[in-house]
């Protein structure tokens, strides 16, 4: 089973209710997100919709590959990539191969931080904190399989 987020940009209206809840519940440090929601403007009439984005714990995740300490792993059995903190060594080679931007660097701490799809909470049979809190339930949580079925 490969974890993974669904996000329905039609009921996301941008209120970062997913950007606070995910930072409270990592205790990040203020101004630090690793769930951010973006605006994407087009010239047509309401051409506009909001992106919540995490980390989208790839296939083959850029970070895993090119992490100089092996500070990144996937998981074979949920698919979620996960950071050891503890062998970071702030050089931000993650942030910069990433194609979604994902891992944010900790300035105070020197070290990046990423989304790790609440894998506590997961663990014990709860949703990511950033699903559980949005409003608009415009994000979804589970087997990616059963997300593309019902999507």
């Amino acid at each position: 089973m490969t974890l993974g987020f669904h996000v329905a940009t039609d009921h996301c209206y941008g209120c970062k209710t997913c950007t606070v809840a995910c930072a409270n519940e990592h205790l990040l440090n203020p101004g630090v997100f690793i769930r951010r929601v973006r605006q994407i403007n087009a010239a047509a009439p309401g051409g506009h919709a909001f992106v919540s984005m995490a980390c989208n714990h790839c296939d083959e995740p850029a970070c895993v590959a090119n992490c100089p300490v092996g500070a990144y792993t996937k998981q074979e059995d949920t698919g979620l990539v996960i950071q050891d903190h503890s062998l970071c060594i702030g050089c931000k080679t993650c942030s910069t191969v990433c194609p979604y931007g994902a891992p944010t660097f900790v300035e105070e701490e020197g070290v990046s931080s990423k989304c790790d799809m609440c894998a506590d909470e997961v663990a014990r049979g709860r949703v990511p904190i950033c699903v559980a809190t949005c409003p608009m339930r415009a994000l979804d949580w589970g087997d990616i399989d059963e997300l593309r079925q019902k999507y």
